[in-house]
């Protein structure tokens, strides 16, 4: 089981490697900057609280990445996706599911 420091690391490392691939998105033309900023900004409030390592944090941002799953999805699967869409929610399927294992090893690394 990975400790605690290294599972935050990891978790801001896929957090932030997100946040670079929409905005490779943002250089396609595909969305302008004012969008990537208002998409970067929920993301952005919870780094602080994934590196104090909060329970809750680590659930109510696995809630969120639900709802950029959905955004994502549509256009993956509805529109005609990219291969830059198909990255961004595979990288959202993977912090999901990191973040879903969060509270448990920070509770068993306590």
């Amino acid at each position: 089981m990975l400790k605690v420091k290294t599972f935050t690391q990891t978790t801001l490392a896929l957090l932030l490697g997100l946040i670079l691939v929409k905005l490779f998105i943002v250089f396609t033309g595909r969305i302008n900057y004012p969008i990537f900023v208002i998409w970067s900004l929920p993301l952005l409030t919870f780094a602080p609280f994934l590196i104090k390592k909060s329970i809750k944090a680590y659930q109510s941002f696995c809630f969120i990445l639900l709802i950029y799953f959905l955004l994502a999805s549509i256009r993956v699967f509805g529109i005609g996706g990219l291969l830059l869409d198909t990255f961004e929610i595979i990288l959202i399927i993977i912090l999901f599911i990191h973040s879903m294992y969060g509270p448990r090893t920070i509770r068993n690394n306590k």
